[in-house]
């Protein structure tokens, strides 16, 4: 598993850790509330990232980040600047699926809180790497679009259940989690060429490798 995907995980379970060891209020204290966000505190556009509400949803966002994280890092690559662009995309995810949330809903006093958004940013990512070359796919691929699909209906599941079945969670920011998709899917080709991140390869068929389009 890449380093940056560990640091991630790491990160949203040793947060939790410390946030229920301490005992503040984190969500009022670190959270994302729109209507705070709208008088000039920026900040909570980050620190929402690394605050959550019970071990269960610190886990679930932990699990997604190990499940979907790899395909990203290992294209950006395993050295330090590998790891600051990773880290880099799953903050830059987050904070652009909070702002989304904020201007849904301009008048919420409700914080938003936990790394989902930015999680989902690796899962929209993955989904145009998770091929065995890191090769980016077109969003029109059938497999993209499949993919994407299925996470927009669970999605929708969710606001229609008003809680996440897997988990029982409930007060899901799926409005959240549908930009954090969408960011991924749309940023991660950009992010790939604004860093110069050269074109994956697909290797030709070799004589042991069958013909082209067979399984190797």
């Amino acid at each position: 598993m890449p380093g940056p995907v560990l640091i991630v995980v790491a990160s949203i379970l040793g947060f939790y850790a410390l946030q229920s060891w301490i005992g503040w209020n984190w969500p009022v204290r670190f959270g994302l509330i729109p209507v705070r966000l709208w008088q000039g505190d920026l900040l909570g556009l980050v620190t929402s990232i690394g605050v959550h509400g019970e071990w269960m949803h610190a886990g679930s966002n932990a699990v997604g980040a190990l499940a979907f994280g790899a395909p990203l890092a290992r294209r950006l690559g395993g050295q330090a600047r590998g790891y600051a662009l990773f880290l880099g995309f799953f903050l830059i995810c987050g904070v652009i699926s909070g702002l989304g949330y904020a201007l849904i809903h301009p008048e919420s006093s409700i914080p938003l809180i936990g790394a989902s958004g930015a999680v989902f940013g690796l899962i929209g990512a993955a989904t145009r790497l998770m091929n065995p070359w890191g090769v980016l796919e077109p969003l029109r691929s059938p497999r993209v679009i499949s993919m994407t699909g299925a996470w927009v209906g669970v999605n929708v599941l969710v606001a229609v259940l008003g809680f996440d079945p897997a988990t029982g969670v409930r007060g899901i920011a799926w409005e959240a989690h549908l930009i954090g998709l969408a960011c991924g899917l749309l940023g991660v080709g950009a992010w790939l060429r604004l860093w110069g991140i050269a074109p994956a390869q697909v290797p030709s068929p070799g004589p042991w490798s069958g013909p082209p389009g067979g399984e190797h």
